[in-house]
């Protein structure tokens, strides 16, 4: 008989195919710790098999969420749990809309009696915080139930889509580093998807974990805020037809999320010029007086009674009408002026002023603090289950210790005078935590922080080692940030540190250096070990550089003053950092997506080096 010819490339390819997927289930019976991920609080793992989601390419689960009407970004998360099981394994899962049957292997999303059966009780499980558990046949993912106060879509509990982010990073191998359509996720191949027996939970550290513009950027796009045109991009480094670099789709992938009910309604109430000229004429007592004695219809005077009760007419109308005032959410009112100074010349502001020493930065701050006592005090006479959150900023972000607030004071403190990239030198990053320490001291609950990711510079700099102190010393003072950041630079040019400034309001104590590595392992191919040199020397240069305890005079402006790049990005350092760019893409031919990815990340690197060749030319100071 003549038997038909194998081919051997076939053959040792299917043979390599099942012995991956062999390697996977092998691998998968043991808890999966990877040095890259934020640890979690491991719990004894119930006794059953092993729970089949794929097998050598083929689904053996359906997937189920309890909620009929799921949360936008649990939505998100679930679609993503499809398209990712599929470009690592080839197998399609099926979402059922019926809890399925028993011998039906199953990923469970949400509380359901299924669940509670297992043990886990979602309403216990604390705000944002998820359980991870399997039981024969079963994958559980549950987040909290746990009520927060009603009336706001600003803040919510989104536990269930964070336990189906961190099962898609733990199990499926998945990383997200920008959003997909440029490159930024990486998916781990795996014929098989076989979940051990495990018990796990987590819950973030800090509850406030914002960043804008939460809609990302269309292309072409301007790089730092002096541009007056956008900087084109490298050929290669868009992919074709990509005309926008989506971040709300990618930030609820990093657990992007905001939980804590008391959220600033920033410089309310707006529009104060609108109210009309007759209004302005009879309530001019109102209004902050200029040097000329005319009026600042801008501007609130915070010395004026008048001012006080606007802003309490407002949570009247809202705490006991049921009507709307933009400044009052069903939690809090908020104190926070106009974009601008407050300067104010009536006979009350200047007398505190003075009271100050006389300077409008101190005499600002006492002005407004002495406001918001009269506002804590109001408000908890006649509504005492309510706060008033305040948002130093501008001339008026100094702590006055000498004002004593009843208890129902909240704080956001606006970090404009050392923004997070200017943290880097060691008297501003200790100078920042005694702010929060400060204002702790009087905020009835955690203080929150502004915070800016401004990357004014073509200049290639990381400090994600800085962040990750920061976070570490804030722990219990700080309940988190909402990052204002302004252009696409932030997320390519530091996009390094931007990724992990996500992740460790997540948790604080995640190992940068690990995550650094994986990142460059996934994203970069061949050029990995050269794209972390090239990381670990931006680290260096900004983290540990020679230009120690920089003050910022200008407040509300922050880019990299042009004396301190001649000093960080010397003519040597400018050649090295050029060499490993030059080095990267040379181990780069021949692998597109990686390519691609790199010249993404290095957007301005060009403009960069020519601006060095300007800059070196001139003195330094």
């Amino acid at each position: 008989m003549n038997r038909p010819k194998i081919s051997r490339l076939p053959w040792t390819a299917m043979m390599l195919f099942l012995l991956v997927g062999t390697l996977c289930v092998v691998a998968q019976t043991e808890r999966p710790k990877p040095r890259d991920m934020s640890p979690v609080t491991w719990e004894d793992a119930p006794a059953h098999p092993p729970v089949e989601v794929v097998r050598a390419g083929h689904a053996r689960a359906v997937i189920f969420v309890a909620d009929p009407a799921p949360s936008p970004k649990l939505e998100r998360l679930v679609d993503e749990l499809i398209v990712v099981i599929r470009l690592s394994s080839g197998a399609e899962l099926e979402r059922v809309v019926k809890a399925p049957p028993a011998d039906q292997p199953a990923i469970c999303i949400g509380d359901c009696e299924a669940a509670r059966e297992a043990g886990i009780d979602a309403v216990k499980i604390p705000i944002e915080g998820f359980v991870v558990k399997t039981a024969p046949n079963r994958v559980f993912l549950v987040g909290s139930t746990m009520p927060l106060p009603a009336g706001s879509g600003q803040w919510s509990n989104e536990g269930t889509a964070w336990a189906v982010a961190d099962f898609l990073e733990r199990f499926v191998g998945v990383r997200w580093y920008w959003p997909s359509a440029l490159g930024g996720r990486t998916v781990m191949p795996s014929a098989s998807l076989v979940i051990p027996p495990v018990h796990y939970g987590d819950q973030p550290v800090f509850r406030l974990r914002d960043y804008y513009p939460g809609k990302g950027w269309t292309l072409p796009a301007k790089a730092r805020h002096s541009d007056k045109a956008p900087l084109p991009f490298a050929p290669g480094a868009i992919p074709e037809g990509v005309t926008r670099v989506d971040m709300g789709g990618f930030l609820p992938l990093l657990r992007a999320g905001n939980s804590w009910p008391y959220t600033i309604q920033v410089h309310e109430p707006q529009n104060l010029h609108r109210l009309g000229k007759t209004y302005h004429e009879e309530n001019k007592d109102l209004f902050a007086r200029n040097g000329d004695g005319t009026r600042n219809v801008r501007m609130f005077c915070y010395s004026s009674a008048k001012a006080l009760n606007y802003l309490l007419d407002g949570c009247e109308r809202v705490w006991e009408k049921g009507g709307r005032a933009s400044w009052v959410t069903s939690t809090c009112v908020t104190v926070s002026p106009g974009d601008e100074a407050v300067i104010c010349s009536c006979p009350d502001c200047r007398k505190t002023v003075a009271e100050a020493g006389g300077d409008w930065v101190d005499g600002g701050s006492l002005v407004m603090a002495k406001f918001v006592q009269r506002m804590c005090e109001a408000v908890k006479h006649r509504w005492p289950g309510k706060k008033v959150i305040y948002l130093p900023y501008w001339n008026y972000d100094t702590f006055c210790p000498e004002v004593n607030y009843p208890d129902n004071l909240v704080i956001m403190s606006a970090m404009t005078t050392y923004p997070m990239p200017l943290k880097t030198q060691r008297g501003n990053f200790e100078e920042a935590i005694q702010r929060l320490r400060d204002f702790r001291t009087q905020s009835s609950v955690p203080v929150t922080t502004w915070d800016y990711s401004v990357a004014w510079t073509y200049g290639p700099y990381q400090y994600p080692h800085v962040l990750r102190d920061y976070y570490q010393a804030v722990k219990g003072l700080s309940a988190g940030t909402y990052i204002n950041g302004l252009h696409l630079g932030e997320w390519t040019n530091t996009g390094p540190t931007m990724y992990l400034w996500m992740r460790l309001l997540w948790n604080p104590n995640l190992d940068v250096d690990a995550v650094l590595d994986e990142m460059c392992k996934r994203l970069y191919g061949k050029a990995g070990g050269t794209a972390r040199e090239l990381i670990r020397l931006q680290c260096t240069l900004w983290q540990n550089g020679p230009w120690k305890n920089r003050r910022v005079k200008d407040r509300g402006a922050w880019p990299v003053p042009e004396h301190i790049f001649p000093r960080v990005w010397t003519p040597d350092v400018t050649q090295r950092l050029k060499a490993l760019h030059d080095q990267a893409l040379t181990e780069l031919a021949g692998d597109p997506l990686a390519r691609q990815r790199f010249l993404y990340w290095n957007w301005s690197f060009g403009a960069f080096v020519k601006e060095a060749e300007t800059l070196h030319g001139k003195k330094t100071e």
